[in-house]
């Protein structure tokens, strides 16, 4: 290795040719005249140009942004934004809440699904998909009593049929399907149980529960 000092680079515009300062590894690290602090030797390395030009293009548009907040008001500040968004969002629930009420289970609205064939008809899939397993894909009976006779354990109105889908009865094995169907496929499922009596199906299991006239 030699111990001769390297010559400086008299390529470099930021150098004196005069300049004895060494050269830091080879020739092509230019060590800028005149920049040591400290021991500490400055590169004649340039900035990227894409960074200088962010920098620039930073420097020219915060003098308009100054301007467009408080000036001419051509920017929203965020106190603005923010104001801006709540109201969109206000008019979003008010939209909702007239086009899209939440869905009503109370006693009289139930019955009224119940008696609808739409409702009875959505209710296939549900019933397919949660209680066919255990009451039989026609309602026969299997693990879980027989829906088709008149005979009920928990009660036979559309209020007894939905809450027993929706609470389900775990000491009696049958889980709680509220949190996996939604109020609308719940009363869907309980329009299909209702309309499954009297259907009188093969292979039915025998009577469970208490006779129910009615509905």
């Amino acid at each position: 290795m030699s111990d001769a000092a390297p010559i400086p680079d008299p390529e470099s515009p930021l150098r004196d040719a005069t300049d004895s300062t060494p050269l830091v590894g080879d020739a092509s690290d230019l060590i800028i005249r005149g920049h040591k602090y400290d021991g500490i030797r400055e590169y004649d390395n340039p900035m990227p140009g894409w960074w200088t030009m962010l920098f620039l293009a930073c420097v020219a548009f915060a003098p308009l942004y100054v301007v467009g907040v408080h000036v001419f008001d051509w920017i929203d500040d965020y106190g603005e934004d923010l104001a801006e968004a709540q109201a969109d969002l206000a008019q979003i629930r008010e939209v909702y809440a007239s086009t899209g009420p939440s869905f009503k289970t109370d006693p009289g609205a139930l019955a009224e699904y119940a008696a609808d064939a739409a409702f009875v008809e959505a209710g296939v899939e549900p019933y397919q998909a949660v209680c066919a397993a255990c009451h039989g894909d026609a309602g026969q009976g299997l693990i879980g009593p027989n829906l088709t006779d008149d005979y009920w354990i928990h009660g036979a109105t559309p209020t007894d049929v939905y809450r027993a889908i929706n609470e389900g009865f775990p000491a009696q094995g049958m889980p709680a399907w509220g949190n996996q169907l939604t109020p609308e496929e719940q009363a869907q499922a309980m329009a299909f149980v209702l309309s499954l009596r009297g259907t009188d199906p093969p292979n039915q299991k025998e009577p469970q529960g208490e006779r129910v006239t009615g509905s």
